[in-house]
């Protein structure tokens, strides 16, 4: 990857690995060991990021919790950190799950991630949704569960855009084709929209 430099960024406790310099993550967030956040993504306050993959070009308001890991609640005790520390026992927190959230995401402010889901490129979810399943590209998702409440363009523009990774053009190739970025999916014919790409 071009100019794919690692930039290391210590929180508190923990590290996380920023593929570009141009990933904004505001302070205060906490970021686990393990993150993976893709370039030219912002995140415009706080948020707690256990373990995951977030990827390019993402706007993430804020306040955007993942969690890959749960509770058991069969067991007397709850909390992890007493089961270990106090009690001498073994962690009993379930095995984390991956997430990972595609290229060109956009998550609204409070949004709650849990582990196992993988949030499609393109995809929308509303503030304050808990995400416990995965949500498909270009689906715009809200609600506690989440659900899939409309897409963001129809069916054959969604089928046209399978397999065209912008996010991954560089920085002349995106202005070279601002226009595709002006263009209104919604109403685009699919035919003329692949061949523009075909062309970009």
């Amino acid at each position: 990857m071009r100019n794919g430099l690692w930039r290391m960024v210590v929180t508190e406790r923990h590290r996380a690995q920023f593929r570009r310099d141009d990933v904004q993550v505001p302070r205060g967030s906490y970021i686990a060991r393990n993150v993976v956040i893709g370039r030219r993504t912002k995140i415009n306050a706080p948020s707690h990021l256990d373990p995951c993959e977030i990827g390019s070009y993402c706007a993430i308001a804020g306040r955007l919790v993942v969690r890959p890991a749960n509770h058991h609640t069969q067991y007397l005790g709850i909390q992890n950190e007493a089961q270990v520390r106090v009690i001498g026992g073994r962690p009993l927190l379930a095995e984390a799950r991956p997430v990972k959230i595609g290229h060109g995401v956009w998550i609204g402010d409070s949004v709650v991630i849990l582990g196992g889901v993988t949030v499609g490129n393109g995809a929308v979810v509303g503030a304050g949704s808990v995400v416990t399943k995965p949500v498909p590209a270009y689906a715009i998702a809200a609600g506690n569960p989440a659900k899939v409440l409309g897409w963001r363009y129809p069916e054959d523009v969604r089928a046209v855009l399978e397999g065209v990774e912008w996010w991954t053009w560089d920085d002349e190739r995106l202005r070279r084709n601002r226009d595709l970025f002006e263009l209104d999916l919604t109403a685009v014919d699919p035919a003329e929209l692949a061949q523009r790409l075909r062309e970009a």
